[in-house]
C-alpha cells in the first residue's frame, strides 16, 4: 500500500502547509520533523484524511484519502496521535476494543498487543488512572491491535522514560521488518537517523529537504530547519547530532 502526496498545500489564516510531493513507498519508515508549529502534525492529519487539502491531493493506494469510509480507513491506516484524549469511564481494555472496531474483536490479540509494549497487567485498569507514559504505551499497542499496514505515530515517544523510549524504537524497526509502512514526527534526531529510511524537513510549512535519511539528515539541513549551527560525532551507536550553543 503506498501514500502519496501531489501538490499539497494547507491553508489557514495564520498558517501555510506547502507545496508537498511525497512517495511514501511500502514497508519503510519516514519520518517528518522540523520546529514546533513547522506543519508535521498536519501533514500527517492530511494523509489520514482528517483534513482536507486546500490544493492538491492525497492518495492511499489511489484513492483520496478524504474519500475514503471510516471502517476502510481504518482498515488502511492507524493513527497514534500526540494528544492523549481521556474517555469516561474507559478500562484499557475497552479502549483496545474502540480502537479495533474495523476488525472482528479478539481479546488474545488485545492482550498480545498489550504484551508487545510490556502493559499486560493494565488491561482491566481504569485508563484515566494511568500515568501520561502508561496512556501513551496503550495507545501504541491499540494501533497495533489495529492491525492496519500504514501506521501514523505523532512523537509516539512523547511522556516515556528512556527505557521505553528504546523500546518504541526498537517495536518501529520491527514493524518495518515485518513489512509495515510507517510515518512518524520525531524531535529526536539521533533516532531519526538511526531507524528511519526517508526524512521530509520541514520550517514554516515549506520542505527544506527530503530524501533517503543517511543523505538528506545532514548539519546543512538541520542548520536550515532550526536556525542553530550544527555538528556531529560518531558513537558506537552510529552518528550523533548536536546543536551549538553560542
Amino acid at each position: 500500500m503506498k501514500v502519496k502526496l501531489q501538490g499539497v498545500r494547507y491553508r489557514l489564516p495564520n498558517f501555510s502547509l506547502g507545496p508537498i510531493d511525497m512517495d511514501v513507498e511500502p514497508g519503510k519508515i519516514y519520518v517528518v520533523m522540523g520546529k514546533n508549529g513547522s506543519g508535521k502534525s498536519t501533514t500527517l492529519k492530511l494523509i489520514h484524511g482528517d483534513i482536507r487539502p486546500s490544493e492538491g491531493t492525497v492518495l492511499v493506494d489511489g484513492v483520496d484519502a478524504s474519500k475514503i469510509g471510516f471502517i476502510q480507513l481504518a482498515k488502511k491506516i492507524a493513527f497514534v496521535w500526540q494528544e492523549i484524549y481521556n474517555p469516561l469511564s474507559f478500562t484499557v481494555k475497552d479502549v483496545m476494543n474502540v480502537s479495533g472496531y474495523s476488525r472482528d474483536a479478539d481479546e488474545d490479540d488485545i492482550f498480545k498487543a498489550l504484551s508487545v509494549l510490556g502493559i499486560e497487567r493494565f488491561i482491566d485498569r481504569d485508563f484515566n488512572l494511568l500515568s501520561g507514559g502508561e496512556k501513551r504505551l496503550v495507545t501504541i499497542a491499540a494501533a497495533l491491535y489495529q492491525d492496519s499496514e500504514i501506521i501514523i505515530m505523532d512523537e509516539p515517544t512523547n511522556f516515556l522514560d528512556i527505557d521505553n523510549q528504546i523500546l518504541v524504537y526498537n517495536l518501529i524497526r520491527d514493524l518495518r521488518n515485518s513489512g509495515k509502512t510507517l510515518i512518524l514526527t520525531l524531535h529526536d534526531i539521533d533516532a531519526i537517523h538511526n531507524i528511519s529510511d526517508y526524512v521530509l524537513i520541514l520550517k514554516d510549512g515549506m520542505e527544506v529537504a527530503k530524501g533517503p535519511t543517511r543523505e538528506t539528515l545532514n548539519v546543512q539541513n538541520l542548520r536550515k530547519a532550526f536556525n542553530v549551527p550544527f555538528y556531529t560525532y560518531d558513537t558506537v551507536n552510529g552518528k550523533s547530532f548536536v546543536g551549538a550553543m553560542k
